[in-house]
């Protein structure tokens, strides 16, 4: 007889997701990845070079209001704080 093929599962990388628990986080994370789409296109790169989901997840959960609290973002190194931190302050205060 045939035996169905055996297939083991194994676990991937978990899916950056905001922290839950607060109703504005979804649309600013849509938000956040669409900005990062349209900045990625205008420089020319693709948008993990602008900035990852971890990252972007990372600064819904944290919602820092300067560019120090910034900066402490695991993920915003010195160049992504100097390319784009202005922009993500502006998109963070928004809501």
């Amino acid at each position: 007889s045939l035996r169905a093929p055996r297939v083991t599962i194994l676990p991937g990388a978990p899916i950056a997701r905001p922290a839950p628990g607060r109703a504005d986080d979804e649309p600013l994370m849509v938000e956040l990845r669409a900005w990062r789409s349209s900045r990625a296109r205008a420089d020319g790169v693709p948008a993990y070079v602008v900035a990852h989901d971890a990252l972007l997840a990372a600064l819904v959960e944290q919602r820092p209001g300067s560019a120090s609290a910034l900066r402490r973002v695991k993920g915003m190194g010195p160049a992504k704080l100097e390319r784009y931190g202005d922009a993500f302050l502006e998109l963070l205060g928004s809501e």
